[in-house]
């Protein structure tokens, strides 16, 4: 009877082997499990594919011993000595080798950690991703990019100095020739000059983006009241000419770079004021805490726009409204790259023909706002 029960239990214990090794099997990504000892109890059939190595090789060691000593990593045998014990797992360890078998790879490694309650012994799954290619292809994607800004940026300061020439000949040639041309020919003068213009505000506005993600970080203690009343004053002309009114709460004090924050002010009370409503600008700007950073809104009474455009305004040359309103549709990427360099996020919130409000987050340190006292309008 005994023996029955035993030869039963051994069967049972049996299946369930079988059945735990067929779902290792499955399992696309190779797959390791270890035991308390970290020697390797079960490997996927996909370990012994992608490392080219049989079960003799592998089932029974020590993982440290596998290929030839492959694993033996000084931050893997931290994690899996000294970090796994006290948490259940590890998540995405990057290790970049060279293979033996199947030459250079990066893989991540992610851990978990079993417990088995009949006997509380321990087991370890590690999972093991080969991100080799997507690594190389990212490699490839950032190389390709920095490349393109480069060359946008020499293009638009190449290009800046024959543009500025055309353009003050053409002035030149108007001022000359305003009692002499036609009606006609006066108005197409007028059109080239325009032209002219607004390429040369698209040279300037490509040279700032192209800038804007790869200028070196002057990063110092700023009070945001001054880089605001700084691009207050640059719009004093637009600010004037839109009767606009601008009334902006006492801002926190963060770690930046100045003359950025300038540019990212600029550009969003300039849209404030560029794509008003029926009504004068009416442009509120404001700080609140939101955890381990400072969230800056700034709200208008404007045209707004459908909030299904919320993140493609963000994209360089998106422009929602018609082109009888002036612009490139690069200033809002442009403050996006500059607000993300720093460690935050934009993002706006908006209802077409109420308004919107563009709101951006900075890191927050051990300065504060000190006082929330409003400020007088300007």
């Amino acid at each position: 009877m005994n023996r029955n029960t035993s030869d039963v239990s051994i069967a049972s214990l049996q299946e369930i082997i079988a059945y735990t090794e067929s779902i290792v099997d499955t399992v696309r990504e190779p797959f390791l499990v270890l035991d308390a000892e970290l020697q390797v109890v079960t490997a996927s059939r996909s370990f012994y594919r992608v490392f080219a190595v049989a079960a003799e090789q592998t089932i029974g060691r020590f993982v440290y011993d596998l290929g030839d000593g492959q694993w033996n990593i000084p931050e893997l045998r931290k994690l899996l000595e000294e970090v796994l014990p006290e948490q259940k797992a590890f998540d995405d360890f990057e290790v970049s080798h060279d293979f033996p078998s199947i030459g250079h790879r990066v893989m991540l490694l992610n851990a978990r950690k079993l417990w088995r309650p009949g006997n509380h012994s321990m087991f370890v799954l590690l999972a093991i991703e080969d991100v080799t290619e997507r690594k190389r292809l990212s490699d490839e994607l950032i190389r390709s990019n920095e490349e393109l800004q480069a060359f946008a940026y020499v293009a638009a300061h190449d290009l800046r100095s024959p543009l500025n020439s055309g353009l003050a000949l053409l002035q030149l040639l108007a001022r000359q020739a305003a009692k002499k041309l036609g009606e006609a020919d006066a108005a197409k003068l007028d059109i080239a000059i325009t032209s002219f213009q607004r390429l040369g505000t698209l040279m300037e506005d490509i040279l700032e983006y192209s800038t804007a993600a790869n200028a070196p970080q002057r990063a110092a203690w700023v009070d945001l009241n001054e880089p605001l009343t700084a691009a207050i004053a640059n719009l004093k002309h637009h600010i004037e000419s839109a009767r606009a009114r601008i009334d902006f709460e006492k801002l926190p004090s963060v770690k930046a770079d100045r003359a950025h924050l300038i540019i990212v002010f600029q550009n969003l009370l300039g849209n404030a004021i560029k794509y008003h409503g029926a009504e004068a600008p009416k442009i509120f700007v404001s700080a609140v805490r939101s955890g381990a950073s400072w969230q800056v809104s700034v709200a208008d009474n404007g045209q707004g726009f459908n909030p299904e455009y919320g993140t493609k305004i963000f994209e360089p040359f998106k422009r929602l409204h018609t082109d009888n309103i002036p612009g490139s549709g690069i200033g809002l990427a442009t403050s996006k790259r500059i607000i993300e360099r720093l460690g935050g996020k934009i993002w706006a919130d908006s209802e077409e023909g109420v308004g919107s409000i563009f709101h951006f987050t900075l890191p927050a340190w051990d300065m504060g706002l000190g006082s929330s006292d409003r400020s007088d309008g300007l």
